[in-house]
C-alpha cells in the first residue's frame, strides 16, 4: 500500500513539473511572436488605449490656446470631456497662454479671434471606441473628427463656441470695453427691469424654447443676485431666437406685443412663466398673455402683422453680434459708470456670476 503511494505522489510531481514547462514554454513564445510582429512592423491591436497610439495615430498632439484673463471660458470642461473619449484619452494635451510667446502670432496667422482655441495635429485617428451620443432626434451624434476643421497655417481646430477676443481693449483690470452710446442704444431698445440707476446691467440674449435658459431662470441665479445686490444690479432681456427652435421667434414677438400692451413687468412676468413650465407655443404664450389682462384680439393682430419681427432680428445680429454671442443663454454683465464688461456663455451658476460682477464693482 505505502508503496503504490509513493508511485502516485511521484506520478503527481511529475506531472507538475510537465504542466510548469509547459507554462514557461507558452509565455517565451508569445514573447518571440510579439517582438517578431514588432520588428516587422505589424499593428498588434490590443484593446487598450495605448494600443492606439500605434501605427498611423502616433502623430496626433492636442494643443489648446488660451486666456488666462478670461474668467468665463469653459477651457477646463471642455478638456475634461476630451479626456474621456477612449480615441484621445492617451494623448498629452499641451496648453498655451495668449501671453506666451508666439502665440499671438500664431493665431493672427491663423485668423483666429476668439479664445479658447483646440488643435489638433490631425482629424486621421481612430474614434470607432468612442461611446455613442444621441442627438435632439435621438439619432447618433457625429464622432468628435467630424467636427474638426482645417487651419489656414495646418492643423484641426474643434469649434467649441469660443468668444474671448485677446486682441481687443481692454481695461486696467482686463475687462472688454463697450462704448456709453452703444449701452445706452440697447437699453433704449430693450426693457430694464429694475433700478435703470443700477450699476451694473445683466444683459441677458435668450428665447423662451431654450432649454437652457429655462435652466438659469429656474436655478434661482436671478432672485440670489437681486438679494445680494439690490439696487446695484438691474437685468435687461434680449431676443436671440435660434433657427432650429420653430417657437422662437413668434415667442419673441409675442413678448414685444405683450409689453404694448401691458408693460414691463407683463413682459417678463411672461418670461418667467414660459421657462418656468418649459413651454414656448404660440398658443400657450396668448393663453399665458391673455392671464396678464392683455386683449387676446389685439394680440393677436400685433402677431399677425409682423410688428415686431425687424426688432427681434435686429437685437440678434446688431446687439448680440457686438458681444460675440453665439448661442443661449448669452448673458453680458456691464458696469454701467466704466463700460467695463464680460461674458458669460450658457447656464452658470450664481457663483460665476457673483465672481464677475463683484470684480466689475471693484
Amino acid at each position: 500500500m505505502e508503496q503504490e503511494k509513493n508511485i502516485v505522489n511521484k506520478n503527481n510531481i511529475q506531472m507538475g513539473i510537465i504542466i510548469v514547462l509547459l507554462v514557461i514554454i507558452a509565455v517565451m513564445w508569445f514573447f518571440l511572436w510579439k517582438n517578431s510582429n514588432s520588428n516587422t512592423g505589424t499593428n498588434v491591436n490590443t484593446n487598450t488605449w495605448t494600443g492606439v497610439q500605434s501605427g498611423n495615430y502616433e502623430d496626433l498632439s492636442i494643443t489648446v490656446y488660451e486666456d488666462k484673463r478670461c474668467t468665463s471660458c469653459p477651457t477646463n470642461e471642455v478638456i475634461d470631456q476630451l479626456k474621456l473619449l477612449p480615441s484621445i484619452a492617451w494623448v498629452e494635451i499641451v496648453r498655451k497662454d495668449f501671453s506666451d510667446e508666439w502665440v499671438a502670432d500664431y493665431l493672427t496667422k491663423n485668423e483666429v479671434k476668439a479664445l479658447p482655441l483646440i488643435v489638433f495635429s490631425t482629424n486621421n485617428f481612430d474614434v470607432s471606441k468612442d461611446p455613442v451620443q444621441m442627438d435632439q432626434n435621438n439619432q447618433p451624434a457625429p464622432k468628435v473628427n467630424t467636427y474638426l476643421q482645417a487651419l489656414p497655417e495646418g492643423g484641426y481646430t474643434l469649434a467649441i463656441g469660443a468668444t474671448f477676443n485677446p486682441f481687443e481693449k481692454r481695461s486696467e483690470n482686463w475687462f472688454l470695453l463697450l462704448d456709453k452710446a452703444k449701452l445706452e442704444a440697447i437699453k433704449t431698445s430693450s426693457y430694464v427691469k429694475g433700478s435703470k440707476d443700477a450699476k451694473i446691467t445683466w444683459l441677458e440674449f435668450s428665447d423662451l424654447e431654450c432649454p437652457f435658459c429655462a435652466k438659469l431662470h429656474n436655478s434661482g441665479t436671478e432672485d440670489e443676485l437681486t438679494k445680494k445686490y439690490g439696487a446695484d444690479l438691474n437685468i435687461v432681456f434680449n431676443h436671440f431666437p435660434l433657427q432650429f427652435h420653430a417657437n422662437a421667434q413668434p415667442g419673441a414677438e409675442i413678448l414685444e406685443c405683450l409689453w404694448e400692451q401691458k408693460g414691463t413687468d407683463a413682459f417678463y412676468g411672461l418670461i418667467k412663466k414660459a421657462y418656468k413650465d418649459e413651454k414656448s407655443t404660440k398658443d400657450y404664450l396668448i393663453e399665458q398673455s391673455v392671464a396678464l389682462w392683455a386683449n387676446e384680439a389685439d394680440l393677436k393682430k400685433c402677431l399677425d402683422d409682423g410688428k415686431y419681427a425687424q426688432k427681434v432680428k435686429d437685437q440678434m445680429e446688431a446687439w448680440a453680434s457686438s458681444f460675440g454671442i453665439t448661442g443661449t443663454p448669452g448673458n453680458v454683465l456691464i458696469n454701467n459708470e466704466t463700460g467695463e464688461y464680460d461674458v458669460i456663455s450658457w447656464a452658470y451658476p450664481t457663483s460665476s456670476f457673483e465672481e464677475i460682477i463683484d470684480k466689475l464693482l471693484k
